[in-house]
């Protein structure tokens, strides 16, 4: 008996966060009776799950590119004996000209034509589905634009078996500054030389360029790794996931806090309202109802929404770029309108507890629902 007594307790639960989000005016009238807090708990434990698939959907459309070296090791000095360049001019670390780490790797000729290779860096696996990119930042000083630029990528015998791809068009027009390069190894129109070339056997790097007569040059090379993108989802498994659903629920509660603090304020500052907070926390929690239409719609399109990659190395300002090009708008439009629903079910949830009109306890709604987003958000920054 007791057992079907909670069945039923919790079916009349759920009808009335269900009644909150048709019919909130009727809803809050029945709750303001009896506020029970058993309500937003149930609200709660309905959005964990909603919540959890969001994190699993968007942690697998999000991918993170890997570099491979890390910190630029094949271009900082303190790692020259590790990995071999070579070059038709003399090979120099310059500490005072580079785009990342300390150094960048420079070759200088009094010739018309200049190729680098960096070998001994292992065997590195670029077939489809592995490192799928190669960045690196190039510069060249002298007179004029080269009349053709090689990327080579040596496989085993680095002399006889390469793939080759023309960069000219990638580069700068003006000499003397810094072009970033990132070039796909799987898309891009790469000729082959020798027969025993494997995209998964990359075993050195090379630049070959040419100019229209004898030159005194230099060409600089920075920022130079492979690539390879990841699915956070994989990167950082069910812990950060668990993690986040962890810090969903701290999140509804001190919200939740904030917002009856707040509401209290506002009530015993413009009206003769004397309820307890514990009736007023219990009461306003149902407004959350809309929580669970706000998630799961977010699931649902997180279904259509484009992977995201993220490129190594960028800044904050360029992964907004992305987010916002990609997932940002969407997103945006539905968490307005779930601001926009909040308010509207906490001013008629004031409207039934004191005498305010639409439009006061709309603005009493509207801010306190922010400011219980303002706080919880500060607080949770500064715990997790």
């Amino acid at each position: 008996m007791g057992e079907d007594n909670r069945q039923e307790e919790l079916l009349q639960f759920a009808k009335l966060i269900l009644k909150v989000l048709y019919s909130p005016m009727k809803a809050f009238e029945e709750i303001s009776k009896k506020p029970n807090i058993k309500g937003p708990i149930l609200i709660l434990l309905i959005t964990l799950p909603l919540f959890f698939s969001i994190q699993n959907l968007s942690a697998s459309k999000f991918f993170l590119e890997f570099p491979t070296p890390e910190n630029d090791l094949w271009t900082e000095e303190s790692y020259s004996s590790t990995f071999l360049w070579n070059s038709t001019g003399e090979i120099t670390f310059d500490d005072n000209d580079y785009i990342s780490g300390n150094y960048s790797v420079s070759a200088a000729s009094n010739d018309s034509q200049m190729w680098m290779h960096l070998t001994e860096i292992g065997s590195i696996n670029c077939s489809e589905g592995e490192h799928s990119r190669l960045s690196f930042g190039i510069k060249i000083l002298g007179p004029e634009r080269p009349t053709t630029a090689i990327l080579q990528l040596f496989s085993g015998n680095y002399n006889a078996n390469r793939f080759e791809l023309d960069i000219l068009p990638l580069l700068e027009d003006n000499v003397g500054v810094w072009t970033n390069v990132t070039v796909d190894l799987n898309t891009d129109n790469w000729t082959e030389t020798g027969t025993t070339q494997n995209w998964d056997d990359i075993t050195g790097i090379g630049f070959q360029s040419t100019w229209s007569d004898l030159q005194n040059l230099s060409v600089k090379v920075d920022g130079l790794f492979f690539g390879k993108y990841v699915s956070s989802s994989s990167t950082y498994g069910f812990d950060l996931q668990l993690l986040s659903v962890v810090r969903h629920s701290v999140n509804f509660f001190m919200e939740w806090l904030i917002l009856a603090g707040v509401l209290l304020l506002i009530m015993r500052s413009f009206s003769k309202w004397t309820g307890s907070f514990k009736d007023l926390f219990n009461y306003v929690g149902y407004v959350y109802s809309a929580s669970i239409i706000y998630l799961g719609a977010i699931a649902l399109m997180s279904l259509f929404l484009p992977s995201l990659y993220i490129p190594a190395n960028i800044s904050i300002q360029e992964y907004i770029s992305i987010y916002q090009t990609n997932w940002g708008a969407p997103i945006s439009y539905l968490n307005l309108l779930y601001y926009g629903w909040v308010t509207i079910l906490c001013a008629v949830s004031l409207k039934k507890l004191v005498e305010l009109s639409w439009s006061k306890a709309i603005l009493a709604g509207f801010g306190a629902f922010v400011m219980s987003i303002l706080f919880s958000s500060f607080l949770i920054s500064a715990f997790f």
